[in-house]
C-alpha cells in the first residue's frame, strides 16, 4: 500500500515537472485588459488594452490591426516588444473577425473598416493614460491597408506603419473615388516581390514616408504580413526604430 502511494506521488511530481518544462512560466512586462467599444455605425468591436507594468503614464500608443482571417491575438508574440520600448498597445478584432460583432463581408464592407479605427481612437482619447498627440497605427495585409487609409482619414493618427498592405480590394481604403485622399507619415514594409503591386500606394502618399523592402529566403517562402515580422528579425526592429524616431 505504501509503495502504491509513493508511486502515485512520483507520477504526479513527474507530470508536474513535465508540464512546467513544456509550458515555462514567462514573466510578462505588461498589464492586459479585455475591452470593447462601439463604432459610429453601432458595431461592437472587441479588443485588448496593454500597458507597461513599469511604465509611466501617459503613454505613446500603437493601435494594432491584424490581417484578413486573423484576429488580434496574431500580435501576441510582439506585445512585449512594444511594451519594452514604453508604448501602450490596443489590439482589436476587425469587424466580422475574432470576438467582434459579425457582419456580412460584402457590399461596402471594406469601406466601413475605417470606422473600426475611428472607434479605437475615440476610445483611446477618453483615457487619461494616453498621450493624445502620440497615437500610431500598425497593420498587416488588410490591416496594413486600413492603417494606410487611417493616415488620410483620421487627424489624430500621428503615423502609420503598413506591412504588406492588401491592394486587391475596390475600396475607399485605397482612396478610390476620393478627391481629398492624402495619406502621409507612413512607413511601408513589404517583400521586394510585392513592389509592383504596392508602388501605387507609395506614389499616392505624401511626405514624410519611408519605404523598406525585405528579400525572402527563397521565392517559395511566403513571408508577407505578420509572417514577415516572424521570419525576418530586421523587420520588427525596423518597425520599433521607426516608432522611436517618429512617435
Amino acid at each position: 500500500m505504501r509503495y502504491i502511494y509513493v508511486l502515485g506521488v512520483v507520477v504526479i511530481i513527474t507530470a508536474l515537472i513535465g508540464w512546467i518544462l513544456v509550458n515555462p512560466s514567462v514573466e510578462q512586462n505588461y498589464f492586459s485588459e479585455e475591452i470593447s467599444f462601439l463604432t459610429s455605425d453601432e458595431i461592437k468591436i472587441s479588443a485588448t488594452w496593454y500597458t507597461p507594468i513599469d511604465g509611466q503614464a501617459p503613454y505613446k500608443t500603437v493601435i494594432l490591426i491584424h490581417e484578413y482571417n486573423g484576429d488580434r491575438h496574431d500580435w501576441d508574440p510582439f506585445i512585449s516588444g512594444f511594451i519594452e520600448r514604453g508604448y501602450a498597445a490596443l489590439a482589436y478584432d476587425i469587424r466580422g473577425f475574432g470576438r467582434s460583432q459579425n457582419v456580412p463581408k460584402s457590399g461596402d464592407y471594406y469601406d466601413l473598416l475605417i470606422k473600426d479605427v475611428e472607434g479605437a481612437v475615440s476610445w483611446l482619447l477618453t483615457r487619461p493614460d494616453v498621450k493624445s498627440d502620440s497615437i500610431g497605427v500598425v497593420g498587416v495585409q488588410l490591416g496594413g491597408t486600413i492603417s494606410y487609409a487611417a493616415s488620410a482619414y483620421i487627424d489624430e493618427i500621428k503615423l502609420s506603419i503598413t506591412i504588406s498592405p492588401a491592394v486587391e480590394i475596390n475600396s475607399t481604403l485605397l482612396g478610390n473615388s476620393q478627391d481629398d485622399f492624402k495619406p502621409h507619415s507612413i512607413f511601408f514594409q513589404f517583400l521586394d516581390t510585392q513592389r509592383i503591386d504596392i508602388q501605387p500606394l507609395i506614389d499616392k502618399s505624401e511626405e514624410p514616408k519611408t519605404v523598406r523592402l525585405y528579400r525572402p529566403e527563397s521565392p517559395a517562402v511566403n513571408a508577407a504580413g505578420i509572417a514577415l515580422l516572424h521570419r525576418d528579425l530586421r523587420a520588427f526592429n525596423d518597425l520599433l526604430r521607426y516608432l522611436d524616431e517618429n512617435l
